[in-house]
């Protein structure tokens, strides 16, 4: 029986089976395709604000890259010995997973401003232009400005993208970078109506090679140049949208995203960097700088399972294991805390938040031991205040009452308001007798003592032809003991005789009933008046003791004047510039370093010396004694090898623009100096040149470059062996957010401190103004004052990134940064350096100061 056929109804069934095989193959692929979002990450993610999305990257199709294969799985070591295996979501091809697209949210210079009385002790986390090697070398720095601070307007109350708010920042043209004068082929002799210094030399890169993370593509020019611009002239947000947009177009190119690392880490978005980072390892996990940064980064985050994943890592060094330590401290797990930590400053000694932490570890089991690691945290960091609490604490435990309060006392006053601290406080109080708890300072008089010692003889030089200079030792003094050196006039200013003594002779000025008023050791009444007196020696090789008004008794050249001003008696010492320069070297820079170091100091203390007399004529005098302008100790620091130098290169030195020029020097520059337009606004022919061991820059170095070159401690003669402190190349300071807060609250109440972020960087990478950012406001902070301001950082050349508390804000922020001062003109260490290799001062000085010619008298 033939049965017809329905070719329309074989069709339909055909196209239907046909359909449920493909449905079959979609599903199947969909139950089989691995997921790219973590666990926790929220449904959808996806914001406009987000650091990069994947709708941000996917706006490029083109020709897809190669696959990357996936990250291999890490095991997480729980300190137990057990683990599991757990591996990163693996990267897509060509652009980021989604799971890292996260929605959340200083005519010059001015004028220092002077202190109400010499005696008065500086700020110890200041730098002078006259800086110092070493702590026992220290100086201040020259504010530069008086002027308050502004408080700008109220920012987000939370770290969030609407920092990138194009509204809120400032958009600044995009400009050519200031390129340094560069450094001298060769440099002249030292002789009189030397030439000036010859043309800069490009002998250097603009960019470096760093090792692992760091050894990026340079930044080219175009769109990556102008966005680098843009961070370098303080506009960090629109300096990242443009970054972001380049990395739309080339979302593989891995210098952008370290770029972007650095940048968000600065402005406080930890989330960002962080989404970042895990796709630059994914698509590199054998490079163990990323692995390093990586780490850090989940750590300072409270990413605590991601960062047990990476362990162990690739490379094991004293950060690392601190890292760690802070890990496991931020989980609970004290032991393998106290553990990590006492190994990690078994490898690396140096790190005072280290032993602050171990010292919070062991405080409640071995007080002992805690008092050892917090007094340990502030000798290398003495501006470390965090430390007062705890340390005071561990004592009021050991039963060392006094020191106990004074510490908690310090407490208060860092962090006042704070309850803890407070009822602390009060326990120690009752073991302290109130006549001890707040004694009062030692008297800024001298009592009436007598002084023992004899005055030195010192070997005059010929007064024709030298120029004199008038250094302020004192100001606002009621009463100073002097010991003369030989047969003396006491004589007014119009060469009126008022007295003639004898050698040896104790006599006493004082201030009585506003006038001067002078006795000698049998009580006879010498002078009194209301004019200067002066104190002067016919035989010039005897000197003068004075005393009261330092914590030792010095002994001065020439002579003393003594004048009334508003608050006593100023003591003013009169001697020609080469005699003062014998007290000035030796006081700046260690008598022991090579002689052409020491000429080419001379040199530019003579010529500093020179640029800024009379610039507190209206006091009485050219120059202060003290770091305020340069530290002098009077005959009492001289030194046989500093004097020589001196003589060496007497009459001589640098001229820029018809006049000696502001040779400013600081202790160490950290590989590279700054020009003082960068750093005080104006020029005063001191130009940013680098170590000569480092390559010149004719460009901004790239932001993870210059986060590597600081971190990686490159060689230069700035870190020559034996002539540079550790402490002064290359340092990290921890800083708590509150302390910052506290610090800056008499200038205005922004809140709780969100961010710290640069506004504005020189050649060098040094920062010349800052914003604070707070849950109530902003600040903005300029020049020198940055240093103290954020809690005592030894320079301006400093990277930026913060550790997160459980609250999700900043606990602390770390600086990491290189030298020591200001960073302009001569780098005594580079300087001690490059003698030591067999330079010569005019080498030296030609080096550092390029503008400037050598002259002599």
């Amino acid at each position: 029986m033939k049965i017809p056929i329905d070719f329309s109804v074989i069709f339909m069934v055909s196209l239907g089976m046909a359909w449920l095989f493909v449905c079959f193959l979609f599903f199947s692929c969909s139950v089989a395709a691995p997921s790219v979002t973590t666990p926790g990450s929220p449904a959808g993610a996806g914001s406009e604000s987000a650091a990069v999305s994947v709708a941000l990257l996917t706006e490029s199709a083109e020709a897809e890259p190669a696959p990357v294969p996936p990250a291999p799985a890490l095991q997480r070591t729980d300190g137990t010995g057990t683990g599991s295996s757990s591996a990163l979501p693996p990267a897509s091809p060509g652009l980021l997973p989604a799971y890292l697209d996260v929605a959340e949210s200083r005519e010059a210079v001015p004028p220092v401003p002077p202190p109400p009385a010499l005696t008065a002790v500086a700020s110890p986390d200041m730098m002078s232009p006259l800086d110092p090697i070493t702590t026992p070398y220290k100086a201040v720095d020259p504010v530069s400005s008086t002027t308050p601070d502004p408080v700008l307007p109220a920012a987000s109350s939370g770290v969030s993208s609407s920092m990138l708010d194009p509204v809120s920042v400032m958009d600044v043209p995009a400009s050519k970078p200031p390129v340094s004068a560069g450094r001298t082929a060769s440099s002249p002799p030292i002789t009189p109506r030397a030439s000036s210094a010859a043309p800069a030399a490009a002998d250097g890169l603009s960019t470096m090679s760093f090792s692992g993370a760091s050894g990026t593509a340079p930044i080219a020019s175009g769109a990556e140049r102008q966005a680098l611009d843009l961070y370098y002239q303080g506009n960090a947000e629109r300096s990242i949208r443009e970054f972001e947009t380049i990395l739309r177009q080339e979302p593989r190119n891995s210098s952008i995203k370290w770029e972007l690392v650095r940048a968000y880490q600065e402005i406080g978005e930890g989330s960002h960097a962080t989404a970042i980072l895990e796709n630059i390892y994914q698509e590199n996990p054998a490079d163990p700088e990323t692995e390093r940064e990586l780490f850090l980064t989940f750590c300072l985050t409270g990413n605590y399972q991601k960062a047990l994943a990476l362990l162990p890592l690739s490379r094991e060094t004293g950060e690392t294991l601190f890292y760690q330590a802070l890990l496991r401290r931020d989980m609970g797990d004290k032991r393998q805390a106290i553990e990590l930590l006492r190994r990690s400053l078994g490898a690396e000694n140096f790190r005072p938040i280290g032993w602050f932490m171990l010292g919070e570890l062991v405080a409640d089991t071995n007080p002992s031991e805690a008092e050892t690691c917090f007094r340990t945290a502030l000798r290398q960091d003495p501006e470390f205040r965090k430390v007062y609490f705890p340390l005071g604490s561990v004592l009021l435990a050991l039963n060392q009452y006094k020191e106990a309060y004074t510490y908690l006392n310090r407490a208060n006053q860092a962090f006042p308001n704070t309850s803890a601290i407070t009822r602390r406080l009060s326990e120690a109080a009752r073991y302290v007798p109130e006549q001890e708890r707040n004694p009062q300072p030692p008297a800024r008089v001298a009592e009436r003592r007598r002084i023992t010692a004899a005055p030195p003889k010192a070997r005059p030089l010929p007064q024709a032809g030298l120029t004199m200079v008038r250094i302020g030792l004192a100001e606002r003094q009621s009463l100073i003991p002097i010991k003369t050196g030989g047969p003396y006039i006491l004589r007014g200013t119009n060469k009126t005789v008022l007295y003639t003594g004898q050698a040896s002779e104790q006599i006493w000025i004082e201030l009585r009933n506003g006038r001067i008023f002078i006795q000698d050791q049998r009580e006879r009444n010498l002078v009194l008046t209301d004019k200067p007196v002066i104190l002067e020696y016919p035989e010039p090789e005897n000197t003068t003791i004075l005393s009261g008004f330092t914590s030792e008794d010095r002994a001065y050249r020439g002579s003393i004047e003594f004048r009334l001003d508003q608050g006593g008696i100023t003591l003013i010492n009169i001697l020609n510039i080469e005699e003062y320069l014998y007290g000035v070297i030796p006081a700046e820079m260690p008598a022991s370093w090579p002689m052409e170091a020491l000429k080419a100091q001379a040199i530019a203390a003579r010529s500093y010396t020179l640029a800024y007399l009379g610039q507190y004529k209206e006091k009485g005098f050219d120059l202060y004694g003290s770091v305020l302008s340069a530290a002098y100790r009077g005959v009492t620091g001289e030194n046989r090898a500093t004097t020589a130098a001196v003589d060496a290169t007497r009459g001589i030195i640098l001229r820029a623009g018809g006049k000696p020029l502001k040779a400013y020097y600081s202790a160490n520059h950290g590989g590279y100096s700054e020009d003082t337009v960068s750093v005080w606004g104006t020029d005063t022919y001191n130009s940013a040149v680098p170590d000569k061991l480092i390559p010149l820059r004719t460009a901004w170095l790239p932001l993870n470059n210059l986060a590597q070159w600081i971190r990686e401690k490159p060689q230069s003669y700035a870190s020559a062996v034996n002539l540079h402190s550790a402490q002064a190349y290359r340092w990290e300071k921890w800083v708590p957010a509150d302390e910052i807060r506290n610090r800056n609250a008499e200038y205005g109440a922004i809140g709780e401190i969100l961010s710290v972020i640069s506004r504005g960087r020189g050649i060098s990478g040094r920062i010349n103004e800052i914003e604070l950012k707070g849950t109530l406001g902003a600040m903005r902070i300029k020049g020198d004052r940055i240093r103290s301001r954020l809690g005592g950082l030894r320079s301006n050349l400093f990277t930026i990134r913060s550790k997160l508390g459980k609250d999700g804000k900043p606990e602390y922020f770390i600086f990491q940064g290189a030298g020591w001062g200001h960073g302009v003109g001569l780098d005594q260490s580079g300087a001690a350096g490059m003698a030591q290799a067999g330079f010569t001062a005019a080498q030296i000085l030609g080096h550092y100061y390029p503008r400037a010619e050598l002259v002599g008298n």
